[in-house]
């Protein structure tokens, strides 16, 4: 079934334990702020039931009921290109990139993947497990989550080898009958106070030792001995004041949560990893995979507007046509646009690494386009702010600019090139200090991994027999010639017949000029 907005706000009614700055939270979807992030989430269910945007969103299941499309399994290019433009549509429409169906979908995408490895090495049923699973999330329409990321303690140390508790990792504490108990936390999770679902992964690759940490696993929200302690808002204004102070943060607040599981039971329906510590790898790499492709998704809305604002700044200031000014825009055009068809580029030739018949992003492609916007991000923001000048810092405000007194002192003032609406400046001006802020740029260097998480995958991913084949083929090393590439290269040089070297030209001395 495909839900309407209405169901999906009635869902959340659920007696869920959450706490926003200290104070408990007696309804997420009348707070003044999280209100904000339920809105957004909304996102999910009103583009799957708008006419111009249904093709993209919905699809049907084996009997013929509508579902939507992203709770389905990617199987070709094609499917990974649909995913791709699901995510762009909904961060230029505003939902902030699918907030309830990114990293669940992404988490479920890769359980899709590590059950059928674990089913073909072990004899397991956990491939039986998650399609019931989905088939239970497609039929209900639920909006998930993915909680992978663990607290982690004192990094220096394993999770097992922890000093001061156990539970810096999420871990199974007891195996029962009809399930399982866990403990520990997830921290960053994205959609934690709209989502109905979450989808727990480990977060790193486990040892032996650690096994206990080698856990997946779906919950609900509500369910017993769950709490989820929200992030602080980044503006704590709301409605019409905030969008014109915080444009972007204001309807787009932080979504996260640290989720603490005291003691949890999980039916064994719901577990589809358990202590098997071998594929811990296999299910950690496949999410990341699937979670940068959003994450280059949800950059290619910021990206455009960031780079867009520059634009638009630079024409409200009238330096549009300065070189300088011009040379800067270009280099946020290209990144903007880097970041976009490397993303295309990971869909188009996707990898089945793990001999599934689940695709996979390409792990070069998809990582260097994730490291791309993530390492020069600081620097679009500088363009933008050395674009926009100071006047991004010190802008006034809504209050500011509402006062009958001292608005005309504002319209006269800041106004700048003729034609131009100060408001309008004004608006601009409020939307580069956002964007700008350290929120955003916290987030997008390590939303979906760190930089060196990205590296540590770019490496892995390289071709390096490919690379130094080349570089023993130029040198005359003998190595290439096996190479399935350069290796082909040898009889076409072969085939090239040239006259014998005329030996006399030995004798010409070399001279040099003083």
């Amino acid at each position: 079934m495909i839900r309407t907005v209405e169901q999906y706000l009635e869902s959340l009614d659920d007696g869920r334990q959450i706490w926003c700055m200290g104070e408990k939270v007696s309804d997420v979807r009348t707070h003044p702020t999280l209100s904000g992030i339920i809105r957004t989430a909304s996102m999910d269910y009103v583009l799957p039931n708008r006419p111009e945007f249904r093709d993209l969103f919905v699809t049907q299941d084996e009997e013929g009921e509508d579902i939507n499309f992203l709770l389905t399994s990617p199987k070709t290019p094609e499917d990974l290109l649909r995913r791709r433009e699901c995510f762009i549509t909904g961060v230029r429409a505003g939902a902030g990139g699918i907030l309830v169906h990114c990293m669940g979908s992404d988490a479920l995408a890769a359980l899709t993947v590590s059950a059928q490895v674990m089913d073909k090495e072990l004899g397991t049923d956990y491939s039986e497990r998650v399609e019931n699973y989905r088939k239970l999330l497609q039929k209900q329409d639920l909006a998930i989550t993915g909680a992978i990321t663990d607290v982690k303690g004192d990094r220096s140390l394993r999770p097992s080898k922890q000093k001061q508790h156990k539970d810096y990792y999420l871990r199974v504490v007891d195996k029962q009958k009809d399930g399982i108990v866990v403990r520990g936390a997830k921290v960053h999770i994205s959609a934690s106070p709209c989502a109905n679902e979450a989808l727990c992964l480990p977060c790193r690759t486990h040892g032996e030792e650690d096994k206990e940490y080698a856990l997946a696993f779906a919950t609900p929200l509500n369910a017993p001995g769950i709490k989820l302690l929200a992030v602080e808002p980044v503006s704590r204004t709301y409605g019409e004041e905030g969008e014109f102070d915080y444009p972007r943060t204001s309807t787009l607040q932080p979504t996260e949560c640290l989720i603490v599981f005291d003691d949890v039971f999980v039916p064994w329906e719901r577990v589809f990893m358990c202590e098997e510590w071998q594929f811990s790898r296999v299910l950690a790499y496949a999410f990341a995979s699937y979670h940068r492709l959003f994450g280059t998704c949800k950059m290619i809305g910021k990206l455009e507007t960031i780079t867009g604002a520059a634009a638009l700044v630079a024409d409200y200031n009238g330096v549009d046509k300065a070189p300088h000014v011009q040379k800067k825009l270009a280099w946020m055009a290209m990144i903007t646009e880097s970041v976009a068809l490397l993303g295309k580029s990971a869909c188009l030739d996707p990898t089945t690494d793990f001999g599934q018949d689940v695709v996979m992003p390409n792990r070069m492609a998809i990582n260097a386009s994730k490291y791309t916007f993530a390492s020069n991000f600081h620097q679009m923001c500088q363009h933008l702010q050395d674009i926009a000048g100071g006047l991004a810092t010190t802008v006034p405000t809504f209050r500011d600019w509402n006062n009958a007194e001292i608005q005309p002192y504002i319209e006269k003032y800041l106004s700048a090139k003729d034609g131009i609406p100060t408001e309008h400046r004004v608006r601009l001006m409020r939307l580069v200090k956002d964007m700008t802020g350290n929120f955003y740029q916290i987030d997008t260097i390590h939303g979906e991994g760190s930089m060196a998480a990205q590296e540590m995958f770019l490496y892995g991913s390289a071709d390096w027999y490919k690379y130094k084949s080349a570089a023993k083929r130029a040198a005359n090393i003998a190595g290439w010639q096996e190479h399935p590439i350069y290796g082909k290269l040898l009889s076409e040089i072969e085939e090239v017949k040239m006259p014998a070297v005329d030996e006399s030209y030995k004798s010409i001395p070399i001279t040099f000029k003083k």
